[in-house]
């Protein structure tokens, strides 16, 4: 465990608070643990006096009187010394040397049970209480005198010797008790202490594993959130941060993969088409026509490749305007019945000569569409010229216009030879050819149905295809009630 980790200086920190707070709380209760202990003691003791007084006070035999008393010292292990009311030992039981038949106040006041103090206060009827060396004893002794008194005067007492030693032991016991506990008690708080700062202090060290791990461009790493105090938010937010950030970067990695796939597709775009021109104007040049329908010929491709180039030029800076947003629709409300019409009429010589018959299915109660009628034009267009350019002699393609709910449904559905499984989730990218060279030779640009999929979207709607190879190939717009007329 590294010194200056945060745990190891919180650990330090609670093991410092834990001992100051037991070191005090250890010297406090040592502090009172014998006055509560000798407190303890003094009023067990009184209860047993006043007990003893009671039944000498009513015991008229002597010798009853003192096996009495004997059970009663033999039970405290101590000296129980009873006075009539003129202070003569009736009875002297326990350890030492009797004194039945002494007088309270002594001969000789240095070798006796009680103190000046103590015959003082017992036979003005107070309680006496006191613990230390005793001459008579010749030990350390706790002593407890009890006066008996009648509703007149003082008519004994009784006097309880019990040796320190026993008892000073007995509190010695509870010490080392404490002194274990307090030391067992320390061990376990260090423990604990050390769990617990590790515990706490865990998620913020996986945090800056993930953070770190950012730092060096990693942001799959994520934490564990157990918690939802402020330490499972700051996680939960570092989290949110590594996956916002994870995508921000997959973004751009694929903006930075489809630009650079668009200059490569761009540049390929351009060198076909300028390529040929760059030839066949050469040849022109050179004289390389030997007459004057060849030289027609050369003519007429390059006009066919700068065309190609015009629209794929038109498609660009189209598709890039609606990308960024600064395309201006013309919204109004679009007929769809009267533009299906006129996308008919320019598509029906084109079919003709392809041998494909167009069948257009258009449902009288089609509501108006709030659009631009060009760009919904343009999708028409897109999307009938690659149906009729892909279906073989014999083909059909059926146009279908309705609306279901408040949605406008359209359908364009061919009998073409179909889209691979494969190449259907990338018809909608840039420049993607599923056959790139009879792309070329009908005079696609790769950007059509990109350029599609953004005016539909720009509309509100969606575009969907389905396609089997060999069966052919259904394109569905929806556009939702919003463009609705109602």
């Amino acid at each position: 465990m590294k010194s200056s980790s945060i745990v190891t200086k919180l650990w330090i920190v609670i093991n410092i608070l834990t001992l100051i707070v037991i070191g005090v709380a250890g010297i406090v209760h040592t502090s009172i643990m014998d006055k509560i202990y000798y407190d303890v003691q003094f009023r067990q003791l009184t209860s047993l006096a006043r007990k003893v007084a009671n039944f000498t006070s009513t015991e008229n035999d002597s010798q009853a009187m003192d096996l009495k008393v004997k059970m009663a010292s033999d039970f405290i292990e101590g000296n129980i010394m009873v006075y009539d009311k003129k202070g003569i030992v009736q009875s002297s039981e326990g350890f030492a040397k009797s004194t039945k038949d002494t007088s309270l106040v002594p001969i000789n006041p240095t070798y006796s049970p009680l103190t000046k103090d103590d015959i003082k206060e017992l036979l003005s009827g107070e309680t006496v209480f006191h613990k230390g060396n005793n001459p008579f004893f010749n030990t350390q002794v706790l002593t407890v005198g009890v006066p008996v008194t009648d509703p007149q005067s003082l008519i004994g007492a009784v006097v309880i010797h019990v040796p320190i030693e026993p008892l000073a032991g007995q509190l010695a016991v509870f010490k080392t008790i404490t002194v274990y506990s307090t030391v067992g008690g320390l061990g376990l708080a260090i423990t604990l202490s050390f769990l617990f700062s590790k515990k706490v202090f865990e998620p913020l060290r996986n945090m800056s594993r993930v953070a770190l791990a950012m730092a060096n461009g990693d942001f799959s790493r994520r934490i564990t959130i157990n918690t939802t105090d402020e330490v499972g938010l700051l996680a939960d937010s570092l989290n949110t941060l590594s996956g916002q950030l994870q995508e921000k970067l997959a973004q751009l990695e694929r903006l930075d993969q489809t630009r650079r796939e668009f200059v490569s597709n761009l540049s390929h775009e351009m060198k076909t088409p300028l390529s040929i021109i760059q030839a066949f104007t050469e040849a022109l040049q050179d004289d390389l026509a030997v007459d004057a329908n060849e030289k027609s010929s050369y003519l007429n491709n390059i006009y066919e490749e700068t065309a190609r180039l015009k629209r794929l030029i038109t498609d660009i800076l189209d598709l890039k305007k609606m990308e960024e947003g600064y395309e201006d629709f013309k919204m109004n409300y679009v007929d769809l019945k009267l533009l299906a019409s006129s996308v008919q009429s320019n598509f029906s010589t084109l079919a003709e000569e392809k041998g494909v018959k167009l069948i257009f299915h258009i449902s009288r109660k089609t509501p108006l569409v709030w659009g631009d009628s060009d760009r919904l034009k343009q999708v028409f267009i897109n999307l009938l010229d690659n149906a009729v350019r892909h279906t073989p002699r014999g083909g059909e393609i059926v146009i279908t216009i309705g609306h279901k709910a408040d949605n406008v449904l359209i359908e364009i559905k061919d009998s073409g030879l179909g889209i691979a499984p494969e190449d259907l989730p990338m018809i909608w990218e840039r420049f993607y050819k599923g056959d790139k060279s009879r792309s070329r030779s009908q005079g696609g640009t790769g950007l059509g149905l990109a350029i599609v999929k953004r005016i539909i979207e720009t509309h509100g709607g969606h575009i969907s295809v389905w396609s089997k190879l060999g069966e052919g190939t259904i394109f569905t717009i929806i556009l939702p009630k919003e463009m609705v007329m109602r």
